[in-house]
């Protein structure tokens, strides 16, 4: 029986929840929005070396509807985490990221010295989004997830179109450099390059993100739990 909702994927969840609180924050303060979301590879990268800016556009969206796709997605592709496990797929979420974030570097190069200025231009701005490690993900989940057969108004597809339609949605000119490095990052880490697939956490971190997940889920329950009592309150006075 496959296991609904985000049950067994508590990395998942956290990521989910890590995104949501990070874009309400910075749809709150525009100012943290211009200071983290915004990254241009010139001059950002080249003459000032604000490397943390690759990392700080990964942490939140900007818009609702790229908030909204990308929630969706990441819980789409939570399947993956119960494929992986939970230890594996955290570190594969790292360690895509940590390669990711190094290729859209190369490519963002390359296409500087390649393309010509007027075309580099649409490039050099860099989308904010987790759209690295999303689409690293992506590829894990188009190889690792089986397809279903579903009839939809009439048509038989794949189940999986509804997540690629989304991913597709995310697509823009800012955002094709980090998207394209994601999936290569998610190449990288399926062919197991320099033993990737073998990395994880160290114990303590593991411990500590078990100890943040556990205080997340027993404040859920605690709001939950008055809400059922009267529900079924609710329920005893009906029937008597």
């Amino acid at each position: 029986m496959t296991a609904g909702g985000l049950q067994g994927a508590p990395a998942t969840k956290l990521w989910i929840y890590s995104v949501l609180i990070f874009s309400l924050v910075f749809a709150w303060s525009p100012a943290w929005r211009h200071a983290l979301m915004r990254l241009r590879f010139v001059p950002h990268i080249t003459r000032d070396w604000q490397i943390w800016r690759l990392a700080s556009i990964q942490l939140g969206v900007a818009t609702t509807t790229e908030l909204t796709s990308t929630l969706v997605i990441v819980y789409r592709m939570r399947s993956v985490e119960r494929i992986l496990g939970t230890r594996k797929f955290a570190a594969f979420v790292f360690v895509a990221g940590v390669v990711g974030l190094t290729l859209s570097v190369v490519l963002l190069a390359g296409a500087r010295w390649m393309l010509p200025a007027r075309i580099y231009g649409a490039v050099n701005m860099v989308a904010g989004g987790p759209l690295v490690t999303v689409f690293a993900c992506l590829a894990q989940y188009y190889m690792l997830v089986p397809s279903k057969r579903v009839r939809a108004l009439g048509v038989t597809v794949g189940d999986k179109w509804l997540t690629y339609g989304l991913a597709a949605n995310l697509l823009g000119e800012s955002a094709a450099v980090p998207a394209l490095a994601g999936i290569m990052a998610g190449a990288v880490y399926a062919a197991d390059v320099a033993g990737l697939k073998q990395w994880r956490f160290p114990q303590c971190v593991e411990h500590a993100a078990v100890r943040l997940m556990s205080l997340v889920t027993s404040r859920q329950a605690r709001v939950q739990r008055p809400a059922n009592r009267a529900h079924q309150e609710l329920i005893g006075r009906l029937q008597g």
